[in-house]
């Protein structure tokens, strides 16, 4: 049997929802069928050690100064000739089908390659419309030109959730086929890692709450510093926990300083294995603005934590509006009520912890595989 080479493309391997799939994906793949390659564009990240040994690694830029100016010019001005020749000189292959895991201006890779890929796909984790950071982006003569020379020219586009993918037929309009396929999280493996000692201490005398994301300005934790404030205001007793890297850190610890928050807020910075902080957890929390679909919430239901999570894209289709899960508007008022309603009533918690166990069964990674293969194969 002759195997079909794929490539891979990601723009880095950095602390992230996607990434952290793509890895999930690349351990489930069946090698027998299919060679991988995997184009990480910029060369950090701190997923490059749990890559499978059978996937061969190709790194276009060292520098991430250089990706940045040569890729502002492919974008503003549509000059990439130095761009398009140092892709070339990296990826020498010729593949069967080729994948840009995380669509951005990076999914242009794909028809700089000309004639060595024979398919090419884009996988978009994102909601463009609402998340104002693509939005801004996504509009006059650069939209245009995005929408004939990328997306109608691709094969095929997968989206991670029903919510990103009717946020991108509102702003694209192409007739390239579309499909939706959830998230590969690997079950099995997040179980089993739940189950690892770490050192910390949870209080059993009071609710302890848990959110998971990187600390971008996207996640709304500032929302969720101030809902902190009026649970401490209502004298309950909670701890929040928020792991994460990312530029917001430093004001983030300002405004729980600012507040007197320490003993309620914490940053306890990225974990490679954030699974045992959310098993001995008593409910997570999402305050995002917008989600395409987000692995933390889903990995949190795998474990059985009651959610809360604010109505935005990605979020509400996973809590199918609130029925496997409580939804609060996008206040710090909102999820207020919401974690208080959840602090207050024990049987409220048990009831969404079930409801959790429910919907984590579409992360059926058989199931979510053999859709992967039936995107590369047909």
């Amino acid at each position: 049997m002759v195997r079909k080479r794929v490539l891979f493309i990601i723009p880095s391997l950095e602390e992230g929802g996607a990434e952290r799939v793509l890895v999930n994906l690349l351990g489930k793949i069946d090698y027998n069928r299919y060679e991988v390659d995997l184009c990480v564009v910029e060369n950090r990240g701190i997923f490059f050690n749990q890559l499978p040994e059978q996937v061969k690694l190709i790194t276009v830029f060292d520098s991430s100064l250089v990706c940045k100016i040569l890729v502002n010019f492919h974008i503003r001005f549509n000059i990439n000739r130095l761009y398009k020749w140092i892709v070339n000189r990296r990826i020498t292959g010729n593949y069967h089908v080729g994948i840009s895991f995380l669509d951005s201006s990076f999914t242009d890779i794909l028809f700089f390659l000309d004639n060595k890929i024979s398919k090419r796909i884009a996988w978009v984790h994102s909601s463009y419309q609402t998340y104002h950071n693509f939005g801004k982006f996504y509009q006059g003569a650069y939209k245009d030109r995005i929408i004939q020379n990328r997306y109608s020219k691709l094969d095929h586009i997968v989206f991670v959730s029903n919510d990103s993918r009717q946020e991108f037929e509102s702003i694209f309009t192409c007739k390239t086929l579309k499909s939706v396929i959830y998230n590969v999280l690997d079950t099995e493996k997040i179980c089993k890692l739940s189950d690892y000692p770490i050192d910390e201490k949870f209080d059993d005398s009071i609710i302890n709450i848990i959110a998971l994301g990187v600390l971008l300005p996207v996640k709304g934790y500032d929302l969720l510093i101030n809902a902190a404030l009026l649970l401490k205001n209502d004298d309950l007793k909670f701890k929040i926990r928020i792991l994460g890297n990312g530029y917001l850190e430093h004001e983030l610890l300002s405004k729980i300083e600012s507040l007197d928050l320490e003993d309620f807020v914490e940053l306890k910075g990225f974990h490679i294995n954030p699974y045992p902080f959310l098993k001995q957890s008593d409910i997570f929390v999402m305050t995002s603005l917008s989600e395409g679909l987000p692995t933390a919430l889903g990995e949190a239901m795998i474990l059985g934590l009651p959610v809360v999570v604010t109505d935005c894209s990605g979020c509400r289709e996973l809590v199918a509006e609130g029925q496997y899960g409580m939804m609060t508007n996008k206040t710090a008022e909102g999820i207020y009520h919401g974690l208080r309603t959840m602090i207050n009533n024990s049987e409220l918690r048990k009831f969404y912890k079930q409801k959790s166990r429910e919907r984590a069964e579409i992360f059926d990674d058989d199931a979510i595989m053999e859709k992967v293969y039936s995107v590369m194969d047909n």
